[in-house]
């Protein structure tokens, strides 16, 4: 090695030395922790330096042992120098080793390894991963320790879905491992559904079928693996061609049918359970087609509207949060604004009210409630609801007239008995909420009107 490319920072000689015992298995458990205390001392830098002279297969060969502490002090080291190298160096040349090392009977090195892989691609994850090693990986979304799976996942979120749902043996390997159970099938469904957002990989995916089982999935009387792949399906829900896909395969409708807002139904502990994350899910939908799910599926409010009525405190909490997300869309706000509400909602009211109009009038009895579980939920969605954000002139005018006219649904001074009774109180998240609100309303000119009327009378 010339004088100009030896590293200044690197004991060369020593690096060179340690390779060399490491090649005849002279002192392996010595040679491995003299590298570990070595890489103590050095910046990222110098390792970087030291690593571009080391064979790591010669490293990776180190597993080759029943010696549980050696295994620890290899996967330490393994953990130091991999994290400096660039993805393509380590996937181009250790290719083999790394695939070898997954395939190792201890779960500490599957562990270990797979989390640095998945870091190497997070930083790039343009590279050429041969179809072995993929598989092999593919393999570990079976693995009982959840750490294995986990990693497994995350790392195959990281492949350019093109190229691997084009390939043969890897949608093979996805079919095999798919058909095991339910709960290795849900964590494939998880890095399908990250794949798809990108329409050309959903139109892979469901011509390969791997979506197949998804209905039947949604249905299954495990809970928990509903909750999960009805989580796992908010991202791919709330994009047009995404929605027009899971519509065309009834899940939709089958979420749909699963809301409920039924007393009865609602002491069942699997309808507690499902019926937020369902709610969530067309809350989310909600956000970005509005009238769309105003029109089609209204039974989403229905359920709203009916959990702001129970006493249940848990339930109460869902629609307040349904609420206060509903409310931070401008354009939720404008398409909800429509009088048929009462009609939907059956509010016996004589008056027609739009939705924001209905949602106001409950969510002030809980706020000026004496329950101080609630408060702060209930004012941040009364102050989203009566927030107006920057925007065209025009549009903000009329957004101003509504906002008013939601607001005047509050009775009995809500600026004394809401913002000031909250600010009062000794919980600083309801303090909060309530100087939040009063913060919105001196934005608006209708608000700092009713701010010098109440200052006025109570003077």
């Amino acid at each position: 090695m010339s004088e100009e490319l030896t590293p200044v920072d690197v004991d060369t000689d020593f690096i060179l030395t340690v390779m060399h015992r490491l090649s005849t298995a002279t002192g392996t458990r010595l040679a491995v922790n003299e590298l570990n205390m070595y890489f103590i001392k050095k910046n990222r830098s110098d390792v970087l330096k030291a690593a571009k002279l080391m064979d790591l297969n010669l490293i990776f060969d180190c597993l080759n042992t029943a010696d549980i502490l050696l295994i620890r002090d290899v996967c330490a080291l393994l953990r130091t120098v991999l994290s400096v190298l660039q993805s393509n160096d380590v996937f181009n040349k250790y290719s083999v080793s790394i695939e070898r090392s997954i395939r190792h009977p201890d779960d500490t090195v599957k562990s270990t390894v797979l989390s640095l892989l998945e870091k190497l691609l997070a930083d790039d994850n343009n590279v050429d991963i041969q179809v072995d090693l993929a598989c092999t990986i593919i393999d570990c979304l079976t693995n009982s320790d959840m750490s294995i799976s986990y990693n497994a996942v995350k790392c195959v979120k990281h492949f350019r879905s093109g190229e691997i749902l084009s390939s043969t043996s890897i949608i093979s390997k996805l079919e095999t491992i798919m058909a095991i159970n339910t709960k290795i099938r849900t964590r494939v469904y998880d890095i399908l559904i990250h794949w798809a957002k990108s329409v050309d990989a959903l139109a892979l995916i469901s011509s390969k079928g791997l979506f197949s089982n998804l209905v039947t999935d949604i249905k299954y009387p495990d809970v928990i693996m509903q909750v999960v792949t009805v989580q796992m399906l908010i991202p791919l829900s709330i994009t047009e061609y995404g929605f027009d896909y899971l519509d065309s395969l009834g899940i939709i409708s089958g979420l749909y049918h699963l809301l409920s807002s039924s007393p009865i139904e609602l002491d069942n502990p699997s309808v507690v359970i499902l019926n937020p994350i369902v709610l969530d899910f067309f809350i989310q939908i909600t956000q970005v087609r509005p009238f769309f799910i105003f029109t089609s599926y209204p039974k989403v409010f229905v359920v709203i509207y009916e959990m702001l009525k129970e006493e249940d405190d848990s339930l109460l909490g869902v629609a307040i949060n349904a609420i206060t997300n509903l409310a931070s869309s401008w354009e939720c706000k404008m398409l909800l604004d429509n009088p048929t509400a009462s009609v939907i909602l059956n509010y016996e009211d004589g008056d027609q009210l739009d939705m924001w109009s209905i949602f106001m009038i409950e969510l002030s009895r809980i706020a000026s409630s004496t329950k101080t579980e609630l408060k702060a939920g209930a004012i941040q969605a009364i102050t989203n609801i009566i927030q107006v954000e920057k925007g065209e002139l025009s549009s903000r005018h009329d957004m101003i007239e509504r906002t008013k006219k939601w607001y005047k649904q509050l009775k009995d001074n809500p600026i004394k008995n809401i913002v000031h009774a909250s600010c009062i109180l000794p919980f600083l998240n309801i303090q909060q909420a309530g100087f939040e609100m009063f913060l919105k309303l001196a934005e608006q000119p209708w608000g700092q009107e009713e701010i010098v009327t109440c200052a006025r009378k109570y003077n």
